[in-house]
């Protein structure tokens, strides 16, 4: 298991970013490089159960996933199948003076032959703070286009 933390800072009010990121069908517009598909398979309470395709690992993925939200600032995914199984990502949204403060908890977990990637843990870190960075850009760069900061 590969377990690390991320944190950075967005200049997006924490609850203008949050809804972005819970904007589950758009992370296909806002992250096409790594989310090839989406489709919400059902939707119970806070829970939404999501088919995925994406890009992981040098390769695609299909994946079912669990997006767990908890308003105002919690965002948890869960990896339900395939090779990463198990993984999990827990997002978290802070409001601070110059924005967001967003921290994510990242517990990734390795099954069958993936688990070659183990001893490459700080490749794996160094390709989740690129998403994050690249999401965080998507974000702002969405904000400006509408005009709603």
């Amino acid at each position: 298991m590969i377990r690390f933390t991320l944190k950075k800072n967005s200049r997006i009010i924490r609850d203008k970013l949050y809804s972005i990121s819970i904007d589950v069908e758009n992370f296909p517009s806002l992250l096409p490089k790594y989310f090839k598909s989406i489709i919400i398979k059902k939707s119970i309470g806070n829970e939404i159960f999501v088919d995925e395709k994406i890009h992981f690992l040098g390769g695609f993925l299909d994946v079912k996933t669990k997006h767990v939200i908890v308003h105002p600032k919690i965002h948890e995914v869960h990896i339900l199948s395939g090779p990463i199984r198990g993984t999990s990502f827990v997002e978290s949204y802070d409001e601070a003076s110059d924005g967001t403060n967003v921290t994510i908890d990242v517990c990734i977990k390795l099954n069958g032959v993936s688990k070659l990637f183990l001893p490459f843990g700080f490749l794996i870190k160094r390709q989740m703070t690129r998403v994050m960075d690249e999401f965080l850009n998507s974000a702002e760069k969405f904000v400006l286009d509408s005009n709603d900061p």
